[in-house]
């Protein structure tokens, strides 16, 4: 008989949409409060590290609760970047007020938007797939699940991976390069698509055109709001956003190495096994076993303590922008217990390349 436990809801996946609404609350009184995303984010990364662990698998029942949180931080995403509309239209905050407002807008925005994006576009429902889109439309994404999911799960932890970050490589290059390798990888794909089914590239019903009418509607709708005038410091918040989305991106497959062609295997994943990685993440922190099953819904995701480890997904990525803390105390000592326990003959010898061009002699 199944335990009543596989069938409870898990409220620990709604510290997403917490620290959503206490950004919201945040903008919604402006000033100085602007900055209550930011510690918001403190808080969960001062927490998490501070925790024991979590390497439980999560008895849970996968519909219900569970899919609907999924859907539950678009909309507050929205009302968070309307809010920041607003507060620009009546311009009469201090840059130091501004600077917070962004920062939020940038952690929030991430933090709240990639981790239900990736998981719905992994599911096969069409609506699942198409809400994921609304997600990254938000990040003027709206076609990066394509080379997503057909790319980076096919080449991942190789070096024709524009998603795998290279031994030595700053997040502040891998960031944008990152963006620039998935929007090409995607733009590549639908247009090889529609060739096949002799269309037009701005079919109606290709992603091209989809794409294109979901960014000015959201464009349109913020900019009504918030007036031509907020075009500079849309800029930067967008440029902000996408450091933030490559500095939590750069941690999953730093450094690791795999042949081209050769099997995916739980090595070539980093998995960050605390309490909150899990619950903010929706599961990508136990990265290892989704892309050994992609489509495997995210409590339904073994964790393997076994793995290749690193600490808490906050801190991999307040680690990362510093890169001697990053490299020198969180990643190079694991990287040489991977070269040395985890990677096979083949592995070890690009490993010893990869080490060299980076410049670090020692491993």
């Amino acid at each position: 008989m199944e335990s009543n436990a596989k069938r409870s809801v898990d409220i620990r996946y709604i510290v997403g949409s917490l620290m959503l609404s206490i950004g919201i609350g945040g903008l919604y009184l402006g000033g100085s409060w602007n900055w209550l995303g930011v510690f918001a984010f403190i808080i969960v990364l001062s927490l998490d590290v501070g925790l024991p662990g979590d390497e439980a698998p999560r008895e849970v029942d996968s519909g219900g609760f569970q899919q609907l949180i999924l859907y539950l931080q678009w909309p507050l995403i929205v009302i968070l970047w309307l809010l920041f509309a607003d507060t620009l239209a009546q311009a009469n905050s201090s840059a130091f007020d501004l600077a917070g407002a962004i920062l939020s807008i940038a952690f929030l925005s991430a933090l709240g938007g990639l981790p239900p994006s990736h998981e719905l576009m992994h599911r096969h429902g069409q609506f699942a797939r198409f809400y994921s889109s609304l997600y990254t439309t938000l990040f003027l994404l709206p076609m990066n699940d394509l080379g997503h999911v057909q790319g980076h799960h096919l080449k991942v932890a190789t070096t024709e991976d524009s998603d795998t970050p290279r031994r030595g490589e700053w997040v502040y290059t891998f960031a944008f390069r990152s963006l620039w390798g998935q929007m090409m990888d995607s733009f590549k794909m639908e247009k090889q698509r529609l060739a096949k089914m002799k269309k037009p590239l701005f079919s109606p019903s290709g992603r091209f055109f989809q794409s294109l009418l979901l960014v000015t509607l959201w464009l349109g709708s913020w900019f009504y709001v918030a007036g031509i005038a907020a075009l500079p410091l849309f800029i930067v918040t967008m440029a902000t956003l996408y450091l933030v989305l490559g500095g939590f991106n750069y941690t999953q497959h730093y450094g690791l190495i795999r042949v081209i062609g050769e099997p995916i295997e739980v090595r070539h994943s980093w998995n960050q096994l605390k309490p909150l990685s899990r619950a903010l993440s929706f599961e990508i922190s136990n990265h290892s076993e989704h892309h050994l099953v992609p489509t495997r819904f995210y409590t339904d995701l073994k964790p393997y303590p076994e793995a290749p480890q690193l600490p808490s997904i906050a801190l991999c990525f307040v680690s990362a922008f510093i890169p001697r803390v990053w490299e020198n105390v969180i990643v190079r000592p694991q990287l040489e217990q991977w070269d040395q326990h985890f990677a096979n003959d083949q592995e070890r010898l690009l490993a010893i390349e990869a080490n060299k061009r980076a410049g670090w002699v020692s491993l």
